[in-house]
């Protein structure tokens, strides 16, 4: 096995060690707060500079500097770690105006975004001035993390998120032998976020610092790295900001037009949800498929390159479409186990599956349009996907405004599964002027032959839910059963179990392509 196999399967175990943290994290958030107004104010709080994380620190920023990094270490390490340290520097006095300039403009802003006298969200606005801090220590640590990375160091920056996690839920579990109120609750959690950023921040800079990578920290503003790497962070950080703008506005419109506030705590934890299949199937092969489309495009084998976006494409929906139907037909088990106890009650279910039976919808678009955007990545085009989002932002924002009245959080998660939609065929479209003909006929050929397969699965979940005391035909605000642990465990295991086996051995004997791809690379493994 190769370097960068070992990398990515050691890459892969810690991210989904790192996820199922985040699940226990989300599910003792849910316990403390439930979806109640201060779950509200928590989840607009949190969301804040999470948002700015996912523009400037998680992917962007480190993605942007590890080749500026990269070529200044080939000229030597002493380059290296002036360059590192002209940026590092300039990012301090830069990110710190930023968190000075939110913590003075929330007490204006906030009341203007959901909708409320300052008096009344006086929790929101401590929690947000608080958790805006974040920001800083979360992007230093996208810097160190790519110094290490660049070394090919991989596994020790990848355990930040999995440190932050620990950290949140030692916060959860010292606050159990107390019995405060929640907003002293939210108000401790607050700081212990805080602590946690800046803790795995330490601990990156005293990894570089023990292999002898620190950079020397220093300010320059002149210096020619900070030119370039604002040069490739430019239209990335617009697309993203795109993005997140698709994000505040769903908050927004959930403030003002949605009388109940569990609506805002609900559609965080739906979209949380559906990032586990569209996080790690659709990330991993947007990532694997990159350097490959680069290889191609480069030897002007546009063909291969094709056939190769259209496969990554099939196998997204191989992986995706069981996930989508698991979600849809088990999505309010699942939302019970994990999450049921304490603040969180049936009701919480209900709100929160009406959010994720539309998000669950459109799992295999959001994967697909991470593969199609990687695309134009290999062709050196960040300027086309921006584009196309813009569009979607238009139609997220006319769609929001159609259904959320009808549907509520509902219809703000249907609006951005069509959206979403949307972007998956402008981008299909744009594609093509690129590569030319898209063999699509051949994967709705293997799409047929996997047909037998989901109708299998389906088949086999509407009998669980037939029979469940969580039918979705009558999951509703005034008919809403509760059950226990075990019926949910059952289920959950039951379904995903059944379901999956079912669904792999009817492709195998239906000899979708996919599947033959998979059990042909296995064979080869095992004759060696």
């Amino acid at each position: 096995m190769s370097r960068t196999a070992r990398n990515s399967l050691k890459l892969s175990f810690m991210t989904m060690v790192s996820r199922v943290l985040g699940l226990v994290r989300d599910h003792y958030q849910a316990v403390f707060f439930g979806t109640g107004p201060i779950a509200a104010f928590w989840e607009i709080a949190y969301m804040l500079p999470n948002m700015l994380r996912n523009l400037l620190a998680e992917g962007v920023l480190s993605q942007s500097f590890i080749p500026i990094y990269s070529e200044a270490l080939k000229n030597g390490k002493t380059e290296a770690a002036q360059t590192a340290g002209a940026i590092i520097g300039f990012l301090i006095l830069f990110l710190t105006g930023i968190v000075a300039a939110g913590i003075a403009v929330f007490p204006v802003f906030l009341p203007i975004y959901v909708g409320k006298p300052l008096a009344e969200i006086g929790l929101l606005l401590y929690l947000s001035q608080v958790l805006f801090g974040f920001i800083l220590a979360v992007s230093l640590t996208a810097i160190f993390s790519g110094i290490a990375q660049t070394h090919e160091h991989f596994i020790f920056p990848s355990l930040s998120p999995i440190l932050l996690n620990i950290t949140f839920i030692s916060g959860f579990l010292a606050l159990l032998a107390f019995d405060f109120e929640q907003s002293i609750n939210a108000k401790i959690l607050g700081w212990v976020v805080l602590i946690g950023g800046f803790l795995q921040l330490l601990v990156q800079i005293g990894y570089v610092a023990t292999k002898g990578w620190m950079p020397k920290i220093h300010l320059n503003l002149k210096d020619r790295s900070l030119r370039r790497i604002f040069s490739l962070m430019g239209p990335a950080v617009l697309g993203a900001s795109v993005f997140q703008l698709n994000q505040l506005m769903d908050i927004a419109l959930a403030s003002y037009f949605i009388e109940n506030t569990g609506a805002i705590p609900a559609l965080r934890f739906a979209h949380r949800l559906i990032q586990l299949p569209t996080g790690i199937i659709g990330v991993a092969l947007s990532t694997t498929i990159l350097p490959a489309l680069s290889a191609l495009i480069r030897s002007g084998k546009n063909d291969q390159s094709a056939t190769e976006v259209v496969e990554a494409v099939g196998f997204a929906l191989f992986l995706t479409l069981p996930a989508a139907i698991g979600f849809i037909f088990l999505g309010p088990w699942i939302i019970h186990l994990l999450f049921h106890g304490g603040e969180w009650t049936v009701y919480s279910t209900y709100l929160t599956w009406s959010a994720l039976q539309f998000y669950a919808i459109a799992i295999p678009i959001y994967s697909c349009n991470k593969i199609l955007t990687s695309s134009f990545y290999a062709y050196q085009d960040t300027k086309t996907p921006v584009k196309i989002l813009f569009i979607t932002v238009v139609v997220n924002l006319i769609s929001n405004l159609i259904l959320i009245h009808s549907l509520e959080q509902g219809g703000l998660a249907l609006s951005t599964a069509i959206s979403s939609t949307v972007n998956f065929v402008l981008l299909n479209r744009a594609l093509k002027k690129k590569m030319g003909n898209l063999p699509y006929k051949e994967l709705a050929r293997s799409l047929i032959r996997l047909l037998p397969a989901i109708i299998v699965l389906i088949g086999l979940l509407l009998t669980i839910e037939y029979i469940s005391p969580y039918p979705l035909t009558n999951l509703n605000t005034d008919q809403l059963p509760v059950v226990s642990y075990r019926q949910a465990i059952v289920v959950v295991v039951g379904g995903v179990g059944f379901g999956a086996v079912f669904y792999l051995l009817i492709a195998y004997f239906s000899k979708a392509t996919q599947i033959r791809i998979i059990t042909d690379a296995v064979s080869k493994k095992l004759r060696k």
